[in-house]
């Protein structure tokens, strides 16, 4: 075996051992171990705030259907149905307060939010209008902490964190009988979203909801729908607003005003060319160009004289083919085109 044999080997076998160490020391020291990452809510919870609460009412044994829009709701729902609406109180006009409430009367539960003050009596909220409802801020605000409530006066109050800055009555919430169903109105539906349904007992709350209603479909409506330009414009700058109407209206009766004598109405039919001639011709006389008519004149007679060849002695003839710049009279004027003319027509 030759040297270079042996160090082939040596370099091999010390290659093998650092693996074999390396491998050895790995398969000691390493762990393999599996660790949850959170990296946020799926598409359907993004785009839904009310999934878990979905979820969750599906797997206690209810029918749940969640819509985006309170347009997507069918035209005639069940009067053993529960609606829950993230749209404020304050965006149903009168027609569709009226028309939930007939719903509710035959026995329909409709949870919706108020998210604004409002006295009994005023205009902007239907809804607490009809249910008397009293929408304030408290006068001193205690610390977001939670509070005992008790949908149902054979169970246990449960423990529900409100976030909200308004009372209803003084409470965070108000369940109003109205018929023989129920309105329920609430200053904080985000306790039933993704985030926070988990809290405290904002699950048994909204399972204690439901059960107002325990045998027909649930609908979330989970779409918050924004105000029109119009309404934002009317609450937020009605009096900006108004000016403005009454500067276009003020505008358009200043440019309404007519300036002048009313214009008579053009005739459809084509004037004649003499009568074109004879306006232009009076139009030059008032301006006192008199000369330049007679000059035109006087180098069409001349044109035709010399194609005849003839001349003209009489005086007449003369003055009337003299071209003069001087002032001129109607009389003049006349008896000098009429002597042109003659000149004219003679053979």
């Amino acid at each position: 075996m030759t040297q270079r044999r042996f160090v082939l080997v040596g370099v091999s076998a010390l290659v093998l051992l650092i693996v074999g160490g390396a491998g050895l020391w790995l398969s000691q020291n390493l762990v393999k171990r599996g660790e949850e990452v959170w990296i946020g809510y799926g598409e359907a919870a993004q785009r839904n705030p009310f999934y878990v609460a979905d979820r969750l009412l599906t797997r206690l044994g209810r029918a749940v259907r969640s819509v985006r829009r309170p347009r997507d709701l069918p035209p005639t729902l069940d009067p053993a149905d529960t609606v829950l609406m993230t749209i404020p109180s304050h965006m149903l006009g009168a027609a569709e307060t009226e028309r939930w409430l007939a719903w509710v009367d035959r026995g329909g539960h409709l949870l919706i939010g108020v998210r604004r003050e409002h006295e009994p009596g005023q205009s902007g909220d239907p809804l607490l209008n009809t249910l008397a409802t009293r929408s304030h801020a408290p006068t001193q605000c205690a610390p977001d902490q939670p509070v005992p409530v008790q949908p149902d006066s054979a169970t246990p109050p449960l423990q529900v964190d409100f976030h909200a800055g308004l009372r209803l009555n003084g409470d965070f919430w108000r369940a109003i009988q109205w018929g023989q169903g129920q309105v329920t109105l609430l200053t904080d539906w985000g306790l039933f979203a993704n985030g926070r349904i988990k809290d405290h007992d904002h699950a048994g709350f909204l399972w204690a909801l439901m059960q107002r209603n325990p045998s027909g479909a649930i609908w979330l409506q989970y779409r918050m729908q924004p105000p029109s330009l119009m309404q934002l414009l009317w609450e937020r700058a009605w009096m900006p607003l108004i000016g403005l109407i009454l500067t276009l209206l003020a505008a358009l009766w200043h440019y309404s005003r007519r300036l002048g004598p009313i214009l008579a109405p053009r005739s459809g039919a084509q004037r004649r060319l003499v009568e074109h001639l004879d306006a232009s011709s009076g139009f030059l006389w008032r301006r006192g160009a008199g000369p330049t008519l007679l000059h035109a004149a006087r180098h069409y007679t001349l044109r035709r004289l010399q194609r005849r060849q003839a001349g003209a002695a009489e005086s007449s003839l003369t003055v009337a083919l003299a071209d003069s710049d001087q002032p001129l009279n109607d009389a003049a004027l006349l008896q000098t085109l009429q002597t042109l003319q003659r000149l004219n027509r003679t053979p």
